[in-house]
């Protein structure tokens, strides 16, 4: 008995249900007077974990060795901690730091979540939009 071949460029993978690489979706979820619980589907939410900030409170992301202001890194790798993820992530797990590019997801800030606090500077994102998890080599 043989075996068909299939090509590669015929299969499908699966595509979550909540897209969120559409950059027309609003950033202001209006949740001010609420605090945020869970999320569905393969979305991850996560806090940056790369800016930095002055007393001023200016904010930007170094890059080797290169400060590079936070409004202007829309296309940059970027690393945030996770905070929540929905029950459809495989890979992932709170408190996770991963690594995305910035412009795959909807970004948030002043999002109250429970039992975690205010996220100043976040995404939500879809996990395969993710490219993997790192850890700092500093010690």
């Amino acid at each position: 008995m043989q075996q068909e071949k299939v090509s590669i460029d015929v299969l499908k993978t699966q595509k979550s249900h909540i897209d969120l690489s559409d950059k027309q979706l609003p950033t202001d979820f209006g949740l001010n007077d609420y605090v945020l619980t869970k999320i569905y589907d393969d979305v991850v939410l996560v806090e940056y974990a790369d800016i930095e900030t002055d007393e001023l409170g200016n904010e930007w992301v170094t890059r080797n060795g290169i400060a590079i202001p936070v409004n202007q890194v829309h296309n940059a790798w970027r690393k945030g901690k996770v905070i929540l993820v929905g029950p459809n992530v495989r890979y992932t797990e709170i408190g996770d730091i991963v690594v995305f590019p910035n412009n795959m997801g909807i970004g948030i800030s002043n999002l109250e979540v429970k039992d975690y606090g205010r996220i100043r500077n976040g995404l939500f994102l879809n996990e395969q939009r993710m490219f993997g998890v790192c850890e700092s080599n500093k010690k």
